[in-house]
């Protein structure tokens, strides 16, 4: 089965490189910084490999755990849709751990087409990883994937992305 238009595969070829723009790396981390001691949440959007765009979720009221509702996570989506972006991944922190997938990132991914970015926050440096979600039989575990950051120009409102959807 085909997937929509609006859910993309930056991973449709093998070695394909996943690209994020400067301006929204930036964004992200300074949300993310912001959202501190908690865990911070975003969908990112782009299309192909290159992330333009991200729509902020809701801050966990969980210092180690991320979840969002249905109605934000649809009207996050349907954000993303609005824009004529494709939604290419999902970001979250560790603010006390490494960028490494936990159990219950591995427990609660379903999408294998999107990337999966974590952002460490233990250490002075904050520390970046993306990664790609392998099929093995009836399992499968997170594969690290290399990216570039780019200064690629992007349109002001898709760098903007939007508010944080309002929890219903």
């Amino acid at each position: 089965m085909k997937n929509p238009a609006w859910l993309g595969e930056p991973f449709a070829i093998k070695d394909n490189k996943i690209f994020l723009t400067k301006k929204v790396a930036k964004r992200l981390l300074a949300e993310a910084q912001e959202a501190f001691p908690y865990e911070y949440s975003a969908l990112l959007a782009g299309r192909g490999a290159t992330i333009t765009a991200c729509v902020p979720m809701p801050v966990s009221p969980d210092k180690h755990v991320f979840a969002w509702d249905g109605p934000t996570f649809l009207q996050a989506l349907q954000h993303i849709r609005k824009l004529n972006l494709q939604w290419l991944g999902v970001l979250h922190t560790h603010p006390h751990t490494p960028p490494i997938p936990s159990i219950h990132d591995i427990a609660g991914w379903h999408y294998p087409t999107l990337s999966y970015w974590i952002v460490g926050l233990a250490t002075a440096q904050p520390e970046w990883c993306v990664y790609q979600w392998v099929q093995d039989g009836n399992s499968g575990s997170f594969e690290a994937r290399n990216y570039t950051l780019t200064d690629a120009a992007c349109d002001d409102e898709e760098a903007r992305g939007s508010s944080a959807p309002k929890n219903s």
